[in-house]
């Protein structure tokens, strides 16, 4: 261990002590440092799985988020597109029942956009 030296105000006296680990404080001392060590990677072993618990569990909201979006995109489209089916047929059924009426207004669409593009 470690050797101190300790003189005097006239340099009469000089003592060494040699503090090492048969003194009962520096055995506490060290005892509790140790205990210190122990607790401090307890408490770091802890923190860390806590961490990666909390990790876990969100990446598992964002799975079930990410899987309820998914979901409501696809509904959301299948819905949007059954719309426009419907309204192709019911356009389709309105152009069979009156041939003469969507010629005369396809007629006048172009001649709209004609004039629209031409200025």
């Amino acid at each position: 261990m470690a050797a101190v030296s300790m003189t005097g105000k006239a340099g009469e006296k000089t003592q060494e002590e040699t503090v090492g680990s048969t003194d009962p404080n520096v055995q506490d001392v060290q005892a509790e440092l140790d205990n210190l060590r122990r607790d401090i990677a307890a408490l770091t072993q802890a923190i860390t799985s806590l961490g990666s618990a909390k990790l876990q569990e969100a990446g598992a909201r964002a799975s079930e988020m990410g899987a309820e979006m998914a979901g409501a995109s696809a509904a959301a489209y299948q819905s949007a597109r059954d719309g426009l089916r419907t309204a192709e047929q019911d356009l389709e059924t309105r152009i069979r029942n009156n041939p003469l009426q969507a010629v005369g207004i396809a007629a006048g669409i172009g001649f709209l956009a004609a004039l629209l593009t031409r200025r």
